[in-house]
């Protein structure tokens, strides 16, 4: 359990930097968080705060769905405070601002890596999900579809938010771009090759923590 649950916090590390740097890339942002991230542009709250009041609204929605209180979902609350605060600090650490395009491009690549990376071991570890992938799956479980076709709906209901969002209150787009494309198109894919290559070695590290 020890080596299970150091693997998910380095998970949590590694997804919240992935986030942050695709955040200063000025290409976009991942479907995910553009939300959190266009209202911080447009209020004096930061990304992390954005982001924790964001998350803990999915969880609300996740409660909704299943018509039930369970504490794998109500531990979620706790994780997008801590995950907010995570946000701000690499937010604060990292003084990366406006890029040149091949610069940012570049970053852009490592932040999809690491927001693949990061969102792996956290699922594959079985402990508190994301809220983010969390209320994706609550509506694949409820509805009875595919969790991939769920979560491309999903993100584009997120991105058509931040458009409206964005129009309405500021005139003009956050956070949406070429970064938000290949986020969506190469993070799942990036998910994919990982569980190919580690997939095995994790989940025997999870039935050797619940056999013990």
């Amino acid at each position: 359990m020890f080596k299970r649950i150091c693997i998910y916090i380095l998970g949590i590390f590694i997804l919240g930097l992935g986030l942050v740097l695709n955040s200063k890339t000025g290409l976009g942002v991942s479907p995910i968080i553009s939300v959190p991230f266009a209202c911080s542009q447009m209020s004096s709250l930061s990304f992390g705060r954005c982001t924790s009041i964001a998350y803990i609204v999915l969880v609300i929605i996740q409660l909704l769905v299943y018509r039930k209180i369970t504490l794998s979902v109500l531990l979620q609350i706790p994780f997008s405070y801590l995950f907010g605060l995570l946000i701000d600090f690499y937010n604060a650490l990292l003084p990366i601002s406006h890029p040149s395009f091949i610069v940012a491009f570049f970053i852009l690549l490592l932040a999809i890596f690491c927001t693949a990376l990061g969102a792996f071991l956290m699922v594959n570890m079985e402990l508190i999900v994301n809220p983010g992938d969390g209320y994706v799956n609550a509506f694949a479980k409820v509805t009875g579809k595919p969790f991939g076709k769920v979560k491309l709906i999903t993100d584009c209901i997120m991105i058509t938010i931040t458009l409206v969002l964005s129009l309405s209150l500021a005139g003009h787009i956050y956070g949406l771009g070429l970064g938000t494309i290949l986020a969506a198109m190469l993070t799942g894919t990036t998910i994919s090759v990982l569980d190919h290559f580690l997939g095995r070695q994790l989940a025997v590290i999870v039935l050797r923590s619940k056999k013990g």
